[in-house]
């Protein structure tokens, strides 16, 4: 992100999501998502190779027939108002969610650290605060796809060997809980958006500082202090008690008001991707274990940051709640 011209597709990434956030009608609605997603298509080229080249090709494709649906749905809808649950649909297609998930995993493994960090993050929350904004009756429509997306995410997360698959297909159980914690309380939705985007960061943090792709030599690095920080992070993100990845998991419990196989739906795919984040990082918390405690006195101040971030539980936010 050398050119000059970045920061004016980031301020298109960060206008049209506002633009969404306080849209009145579905026209608006429909610009600023077709803004963020011009907005964000010029990101991918991080070092204009092919592998990005295609990448964008396979983002678009998608963003644009959700977009197409989406419209074409708001229009037919002020007359037959049946065709609605399409608008869910085409928002559904575009943040990636199960079923529709069959362009995010290979779109973010064409993808460098930073633009992945944005589509797992950013690129989410525009279409969030649209489905948001659906009639409560379309609601109904949407729990059935949250607890598709929170199996699928912990199923497909199992074997995954690039951490950029493991943190898509985290990704996609994570939206499922985020719809969920639609149908309840709205800051509940704002409580867990802002911490998946805090624990993302803390482990793209990490991932910048290596080169590795692969998981097992992800986690066999020298330096014990970022391979400890690592673990934890993703731990949070798998929802491990009482980081705060369960903590925000909780109050979306709390909260809800979807019926009880929805809620046991996303439970066994919180405790799936749970399984193997505790199986991708048990040798490495085991192998600190054994280290002395003088070595973890040599931990970078940014990094003790990001740890307490971690197990530091959200104390203020339950005591609003």
């Amino acid at each position: 992100m050398k050119s000059p011209s970045k920061f004016l597709f980031v301020f298109l990434l960060a206008s049209s999501t506002y633009l969404v956030a306080s849209s009145s009608n579905w026209l608006t609605t429909w610009m600023g998502l077709e803004i963020n997603m011009l907005g964000y298509i010029p990101l991918i080229f991080m070092k204009e190779n092919t592998s990005e080249s295609e990448a964008a090709v396979k983002y678009l494709i998608p963003q644009s027939l959700g977009s197409a649906i989406f419209i074409s749905s708001a229009i037919i809808s002020m007359y037959l108002n049946n065709l609605q649950g399409f608008m869910t649909i085409a928002m559904c297609l575009k943040l990636g969610m199960a079923p529709f998930h069959f362009w995010f995993p290979p779109v973010m493994l064409s993808l460098q650290l930073i633009p992945a960090f944005i589509l797992l993050t950013w690129q989410k929350i525009a279409p969030i605060l649209a489905i948001s904004s659906f009639n409560p009756l379309l609601m109904s429509s949407v729990m059935p796809i949250a607890m598709i997306s929170a199996l699928w995410g912990g199923i497909g997360g199992i074997n995954q060997t690039d951490i950029r698959s493991l943190l898509a297909y985290s990704s996609i159980a994570h939206t499922g809980w985020m719809l969920a914690s639609i149908n309840g309380n709205y800051p509940i939705l704002i409580t867990y958006l802002f911490s998946y985007i805090l624990i993302s960061m803390s482990i793209f943090f990490l991932l910048l500082k290596e080169d590795s792709k692969s998981c097992k030599q992800l986690f066999s690095t020298k330096e014990p202090s970022k391979m400890f920080m690592l673990s934890i992070s993703i731990l949070s993100l798998g929802g491990l008690p009482p980081l705060v990845g369960f903590i925000m998991k909780l109050l979306v419990l709390m909260f809800t008001s979807a019926k009880m196989i929805i809620i046991l739906g996303l439970v066994t795919g919180a405790l799936m991707s749970l399984f193997y984040y505790l199986s991708l990082t048990f040798s490495a918390l085991l192998s600190f274990s054994k280290m002395h405690l003088i070595k973890s006195q040599m931990i970078p101040k940014n990094l003790m940051l990001f740890f307490l971030a971690q197990i530091l539980p959200l104390t203020l936010i339950l005591f609003f709640f």
